[in-house]
């Protein structure tokens, strides 16, 4: 009977679970998804959830429009809207993406 140390049994479970996952190219960047577009300064973005930055809060299908980015590397890091009540709301590209999605320019 073949015994086997929990070190092999790991080992085995790890093998068999990285030869079951789908192959990946990393020399390809991954593509954009299709409604992706570009944020600059004058893009219009509208909430998909009730959010609140810096004490204002933004409910669900309110708009706001870029007035600046902050880019770091070459790359937006954050930007600036402005609320309709004319209030400047600064928030990092993460929270663009995860609450708001682009509508216009």
């Amino acid at each position: 009977m073949l015994r086997m140390t929990r070190v092999r049994r790991l080992a085995l479970a790890l093998l068999l679970t990285a030869a079951a996952l789908p192959a990946v190219n990393m020399a390809s960047p991954a593509p954009a998804l299709a409604d992706e577009r570009p944020i600059q300064v004058g893009t219009e973005l509208m909430a998909t959830s009730d959010v609140t930055l810096h004490k204002a809060e933004i409910a669900k299908g309110s708009r706001v429009s870029v007035t600046q980015l902050s880019r770091r590397e070459g790359r937006v890091e954050s930007v600036s809207v402005e609320l309709a009540d004319g209030y400047v709301v600064k928030m990092s590209m993460a929270q663009v993406h995860t609450f708001f999605r682009v509508v216009g320019e």
